[in-house]
């Protein structure tokens, strides 16, 4: 099968006239170097992200520009402290730092968050599912994980 080239470049935003405007997204941080997490937030440290003004698309780590339409209205913005857990596995191969069996999942952040993948501690082995939890984010800057999950209590 012949590929062909899909467009000419890339595409216009919705509602404006030919242009893209990614002049914005160039003045920003790279994602490299934005600010991952708040740990001066008075209700304890947590993760930053960025929203989409366009069709409020959240992500973590934040992005200058919206992975899912184009646009360049992107904020940065605190997300919430709590998940729902939507899936998790326990693994027993040993990685550096992690004493096995140790317990990875998938989490859908509330109020409109973005999907994240990180370790879960104190899960119940008979949890149900979507199961409630917390975002721990660690202050100490050690080897381990900077954030975690872990059930709602």
């Amino acid at each position: 099968m012949a590929r062909r080239r899909v467009g000419g470049g890339q595409r216009t935003h919705p509602g404006e006239a030919g242009t893209v405007g990614l002049e914005q997204a160039l003045t920003r941080p790279p994602t490299g170097e934005r600010a991952r997490f708040d740990l001066g937030d008075s209700g304890g440290p947590r993760l930053v992200g960025s929203r989409c003004g366009d069709c409020a698309t959240a992500v973590w780590p934040g992005r200058a520009v919206c992975h899912r339409c184009g646009g360049c209205d992107v904020r940065d913005v605190p997300l919430a402290r709590t998940a729902a857990l939507l899936t998790f596995t326990e693994v027993h191969v040993p990685r550096p730092g992690l004493e096995v069996p140790y317990t990875l999942g998938q989490v859908r952040v509330d109020d409109g968050g973005p999907l994240l993948f990180g370790r879960v501690r104190g899960l119940a082995a008979d949890a149900e599912l979507p199961c409630p939890v917390r975002i721990v984010v660690s202050e100490d800057g050690g080897d381990g994980p900077a954030y975690w999950f872990e059930p709602a209590r």
